[in-house]
């Protein structure tokens, strides 16, 4: 591609799909595009699909990674759109032009984070980012969220659960074969190991699987974590095949029938979306 992040990589969601990493220069040019289209494409018509529009909104997105998300927000009309992530090695995309567009690097459960973050934001979104956490310390996380909050303050949660097919993150976060293997999740860590060394998977890969493992984020501990800091679920979403397969591998789309049955839904449905408001 021969551009670096920021402006000259603004992209719009009709472009070729899926992306081919071989059209882009480096690893971060392409998944900032990727966030970028998924954000552009389709999680921005799903909120307007329910009633909530962009335009003017200020937009707190909680673990960007690149940035490609607050950058789609802040193109399509956003008063505000601030990225936050705790990685500071993180390689922090170009905000040129983008005046209602910044990025911080931040602990959202710090003392100091409403000082640096700021508070009374319209959409709180949380892509990808709730299977990071560790099971001891989601309860706080989601506590801390409600620092950024106004009474009207909608939140959009994404996550594959982790029983799923790929709740692993394997596709992501494996380059070899095995990152195509399915419930790899359910395989017990230390017989990894030695597997994953034999197909030079990268040094850190053992870490960054057991990160998601030790997080074991489920539909139903979701749920329950919900209730019990008092939030309500406006709108639920299940899909076999998520749209972030659409983007970068070009499987379709399918949304899920399946969600009032507790194990299948577990194991069948590849993604969960939320809206979400405090009650």
């Amino acid at each position: 591609m021969g551009k670096s992040m920021g402006d000259e990589m603004t992209i719009h969601p009709d472009d070729g799909i899926p992306l081919k990493r071989s059209d882009f220069d480096t690893q971060e040019e392409y998944y900032w595009t990727y966030q970028y289209k998924l954000a552009a494409g389709y999680y921005i018509p799903l909120l307007n699909a329910h009633g909530f529009r962009i335009d003017e909104k200020r937009i707190l997105d909680i673990g960007c990674g690149l940035g490609g998300f607050p950058a789609a927000m802040a193109d399509k009309g956003a008063a505000e759109s601030v990225g936050i992530e705790i990685d500071s090695d993180i390689r922090r995309p170009s905000t040129i032009n983008r005046p209602n567009l910044r990025y911080i690097f931040e602990d959202i459960t710090s003392a100091d984070a409403l000082e640096r973050v700021g508070t009374n934001y319209d959409l709180i979104v949380l892509h990808d980012v709730i299977e990071h956490v560790p099971l001891v310390q989601k309860e706080q996380f989601l506590s801390a969220l409600k620092q950024f909050c106004h009474p009207g303050t909608l939140m959009l949660v994404t996550f594959p659960p982790f029983y799923s097919p790929f709740g692993l993150h394997q596709q992501s976060l494996l380059k070899s074969r095995l990152r195509v293997v399915p419930f790899l999740g359910w395989v017990p860590l230390w017989s990894l190991k030695p597997i994953l060394r034999l197909l030079a998977e990268d040094a850190n890969a053992y870490d960054l699987l057991k990160e998601i493992k030790d997080s074991r984020m489920t539909i139903r501990r979701f749920k329950k974590l919900l209730v019990r800091l008092g939030f309500s679920v406006e709108f639920e979403q299940y899909y076999l095949v998520r749209p972030t397969h659409e983007i970068r591998y070009g499987w379709r789309t399918r949304i899920s029938s399946i969600k009032n049955t507790p194990v299948l839904s577990e194991v069948a449905n590849s993604g969960a979306l939320y809206l979400v408001r405090l009650v």
